[in-house]
């Protein structure tokens, strides 16, 4: 054997030698503390709404409850929030080996999943390619345009990366760079399927995409997305700069919020007039 051959023996990898992590993806102790003491801050406040409601409900007290109303749907939605973040800071996670990659990820196709986590162990040999896409969610009022990646499988199987908005790119999990690795160990390709238009709704409920959602979208078609959302949200701050220019001008001359005294310097105080005494009758001699 040549001194070649024996070095390519040696540098080959052994399948069945222990999973030894080279790269791994995962968010830090500092974020996973952080979002779980904003949860547990904000949690005694957003459990308190729910009896607020049912006081004032119960007791037909009408004034400022869908004020309230409101406030409990948004508190909800940044609590949901909070709670998928901090659920996917504590499960998500990616290992690149030496000969296969383990990953634990959301296999569920909702924007928000909070179970459907799922460990994978796959070895670079099993895999076919490496598939990524952009997915253009909303209309031009507020479009969203996210890059996906997902592997491919030699069995025809695929195991979902995830999601990653290119304008906002995720330093935990950059799936673009994790695609990337994943193709360079395994020796395949990066098969790019363009940019297709998906329904927020379907992908919101976690159901598949219709056949008008697989159309490709030209690039044409991105920017004039991207220019009218530019103009939309250009009108808009504008329309909100221009309502609080109208609620400045229009306050200086109301009596909300503004306290006046009860009696001015120059006003006398008045007093109120004495009780007339009784006359004593007279006393005759």
């Amino acid at each position: 054997m040549t001194t070649a051959a024996r070095a390519d023996t040696r540098a080959a990898p052994d399948p069945t030698a222990p999973f030894r992590p080279l790269d791994i993806y995962q968010a830090s102790a500092i974020r996973i503390i952080l979002f779980s003491f904003v949860f547990l801050l904000l949690l005694p406040f957003f459990v308190s709404l729910g009896p607020m409601l049912y006081s004032r409900l119960s007791q037909d007290l009408w004034l400022g409850t869908p004020g309230l109303i409101v406030t409990a749907i948004a508190f909800s939605a940044l609590m949901l929030l909070i709670l998928v973040s901090l659920v996917h800071s504590i499960r998500a996670r990616v290992a690149l080996g030496q000969t296969r990659v383990r990953l634990t990820l959301p296999q569920t196709r909702s924007f928000l999943p909070l179970v459907g986590y799922r460990t994978h162990d796959i070895a670079y040999a099993d895999i076919a390619a490496i598939e990524v896409r952009r997915e253009i969610y909303g209309s031009f009022l507020a479009p969203v345009l996210l890059k996906g990646a997902r592997i491919r499988l030699k069995s025809g199987e695929s195991v979902q990366l995830g999601y990653v908005s290119e304008a906002n790119a995720d330093p935990i999990l950059p799936y673009s760079e994790i695609a990337e690795k994943i193709a360079a160990r395994a020796g395949v390709e990066i098969i790019d399927q363009g940019d297709v238009r998906r329904s927020l709704v379907r992908k919101m409920m976690g159901a598949p995409a219709a056949e008008a959602d697989l159309k490709p979208v030209d690039a044409v078609t991105v920017a004039a997305i991207n220019q009218r959302h530019d103009m939309f949200m250009l009108l808009l701050v504008g329309g909100l700069v221009l309502l609080v220019a109208y609620g400045i001008l229009t306050d200086r001359d109301s009596d909300i919020g503004h306290a006046r005294p009860l009696a001015t310097p120059s006003e006398p105080a008045k007093t109120a007039p004495a009780a007339p005494s009784a006359a004593k009758p007279a006393v005759r001699q």
